[in-house]
């Protein structure tokens, strides 16, 4: 077992001689079955290892006590360890995600603050099996059947994928590694322990080696998936009008003439960008998003945070709420950078500029002197989805310019060079 955790090590997940490993060890017997396999592999590859325990709050005296537990076994391994509680409150609303997203950030923030190249996971392949069955259940698409990899883009290793829970119980014992036991593990009213005790068994009636038939299932979900994550990002870059931040509009007729799986694929990645979701958004969502493109629904919100709509020959997502959405100062003539829209607007002034100025984005009922902003974006055939991110110059409360845009409404000696977008 020694010797493949290694090959995955170093094939799979790309460690190489030298660098500093973080052990993600919740003190249950994957985690301390991997810390155990980590200390071999720091001796053969020369590694700087060290834990981090995430205490999430949850479980009162028995939370204190697993991370006292992995504290002192660290101690004992003479290997640096750091404990990050998280003080989570147990009736909060959606916890089980909630924890998820706060134990990553707990995870990447000691790996930043103490300088380690990755970090790796106890998951193992009976994890991968209760992933996939989880996102079955809720609907997922081919990207979200590729479960969990080895290895992700920001460095979080998964070494023991390649081994089931069996083999780690079997090591655990053999080696007489401590661990403890989350009493929380045994709560079916959570999914994953629902599928992991009840509905993965039943699986296993039908086929006992169900587990490893899932896991295959995800490596041939990702070998397929990233083919058509390439064509996905080719349409993407084809079919691209407006790439604002906050509002990107794409040619309708090219998703339209793409195939629907690559379209899907391309909509799946615009979404997860914009609404900081990398794991990707629901079939249902997707659906809807397509019907909008076909013509047969005005338009759609994701979450509420992302609208999808038709604006001419544009399919347009933008994100939702009122604005403004940003409002920032103007400090000098000259290049005035809008990092919100990734834009950047020149103010000159023929005859000095009266400072303090800002900039902000178009609101409804906006007006310079007597001329409604909306009428003189629309006259400049501003697209409409565009309109209320367009920057707008105010000196007080009163607007003196609108970004691009010479009127004889303007009569403030302010000029502005910006990029139009019909």
């Amino acid at each position: 077992m020694v010797d493949r955790f290694l090959k995955i090590l170093r094939d799979s997940c790309g460690v190489r001689p030298g660098m500093s490993v973080l052990v993600c060890c919740s003190g249950g017997i994957d985690s301390m079955v991997l810390l155990d396999l980590m200390r071999r592999a720091a001796a053969a590859l020369n590694l700087r290892i060290g834990v981090v325990h995430v205490d999430h709050g949850l479980r009162g005296e028995e939370s204190s006590s697993d991370a006292r537990f992995v504290a002192g076994q660290c101690e004992e391994m003479r290997i640096e360890s750091f404990v990050y509680a998280l003080g989570m409150d147990p009736a909060g609303a959606n916890l089980e995600e909630e924890a998820r997203t706060r134990r990553y950030d707990a995870i990447m923030r000691c790996r930043k603050e103490h300088g380690f190249d990755a970090a790796v996971t106890g998951h193992t392949m009976d994890d991968q099996a209760e992933t996939l069955v989880y996102r079955f259940i809720r609907g997922s698409g081919i990207r979200g059947l590729a479960g969990m990899d080895y290895a992700s883009p920001d460095d979080l290793l998964r070494p023991l994928l390649g081994f089931s829970r069996a083999e780690i119980e079997a090591y655990a014992e053999q080696g007489s590694i401590q661990y403890v036991e989350d009493s929380t593990n045994d709560d079916t009213r959570l999914a994953r322990n629902l599928i992991r005790h009840e509905i993965l068994p039943l699986m296993k009636k039908i086929n006992p080696l169900v587990v490893q038939s899932v896991s295959r299932l995800s490596e041939i979900a990702r070998e397929e998936g990233g083919a058509l994550a390439g064509m996905a990002d080719a349409l993407e870059r084809r079919a691209l009008v407006v790439d604002w931040n906050l509002v990107r509009a794409y040619r309708a007729s090219d998703l339209r003439d793409a195939h629907e799986a690559v379209a899907k694929r391309m909509i799946i990645n615009v979404l997860s960008e914009m609404l900081h979701e990398p794991r990707g958004v629901d079939a249902i969502q997707i659906r809807s998003v397509m019907e909008v493109l076909q013509g047969t629904r005005r338009g759609h919100t994701v979450k509420r945070l992302v609208k999808s709509q038709l604006d001419g020959e544009a399919l347009v997502f933008s994100t939702a709420g009122k604005g403004p959405f940003y409002d920032v100062p103007v400090e000098a003539p000259g290049v005035c950078r809008i990092e919100a829209i990734g834009q950047t607007m020149r103010i000159e002034s023929a005859g000095g500029m009266s400072l303090p100025l800002r900039t902000r984005s178009y609101l409804p009922g906006d007006r310079i002197g007597t001329k409604r902003v909306v009428k003189l974006l629309s006259d400049r055939s501003v697209m409409k989805s565009l309109r209320v991110f367009w920057p707008v110059v105010l000196r007080g409360d009163e607007i003196v310019c609108v970004a691009g845009i010479a009127s004889p409404e303007m009569e403030t000696g302010i000029e502005t060079e910006f990029p139009a977008h019909g």
